[in-house]
């Protein structure tokens, strides 16, 4: 968000430079328990120099220096110190385009980035009174807050599900009950699919690594 344009700090020859903050990075940084006062960023000529490079600088807390999803920076503030500290689009070398994407891809929240943020609000929630919680629910939103999420997905094998789902013959192949229901659309019996070891720590889309599950036992085996 653009602040204001300013004189520099430093004046030297330099006539102006363009102060803005980033609220939502402020706000990610915040949440994820990173410290930083360096909330200013700066849109400037990186030396006196009429050819200078224009770059982007910032204090030098900030954690867009470690954040391993920005790339390092890439150019010399000279009015600053003697090595690389501020982000510039060079010749072989577009590191500030770089920065300004992976900030943009940082502030997306994945499905598990709002899981834990919600399960951190429900304790915070429990730890209050009564009174208190519903002090907050009067003046609270009724419509909620719509955030974009970065989601990735696994292309599951179609014959795993259709293999597994055969094999169960209409029956949770854990607590061995019948399916809850039948589908409308084709009166099948409605089971999960549930990979034993999870695709996401490595597990094989195969029959073997698959059983059919009820929702109930199928949550169980996510939460329980």
């Amino acid at each position: 968000m653009f602040e204001k344009e300013q004189q520099p700090h430093l004046q030297n020859l330099r006539s102006t430079e363009l102060k803005f903050i980033h609220p939502q990075l402020e706000n990610k940084f915040n949440e994820l328990g990173l410290k930083s006062r360096a909330k200013k960023y700066y849109i400037k000529q990186l030396s006196d120099d009429s050819e200078s490079d224009i770059g982007l600088t910032t204090g030098k807390t900030s954690p867009l220096f470690n954040i391993e999803a920005f790339p390092t920076p890439n150019a010399i503030d000279y009015f600053d110190g003697d090595t690389p500290n501020a982000w510039s689009n060079k010749e072989g070398d577009n590191a500030l385009d770089r920065l300004l994407n992976a900030i943009s891809e940082y502030l997306l929240y994945t499905l598990n980035d709002v899981e834990k943020l919600f399960q951190s609000a429900l304790s915070e929630a429990s730890a209050l009174s009564q009174k208190e919680r519903r002090r907050r629910l009067k003046a609270a939103r009724s419509k909620p807050e719509k955030i974009l999420v970065k989601s990735y997905t696994y292309k599951r094998n179609p014959d795993v599900v259709i293999e597994v789902l055969e094999r169960a013959k209409g029956n949770c192949e854990l607590c061995q009950k019948p399916a809850p229901f039948k589908r409308k659309r084709d009166l099948t019996s409605y089971l999960e699919v549930h990979h034993i070891k999870q695709l996401a720590q490595g597990g094989d889309d195969t029959v073997e690594n698959a059983i059919a599950l009820c929702p109930n036992c199928h949550r169980e085996q996510h939460f329980g």
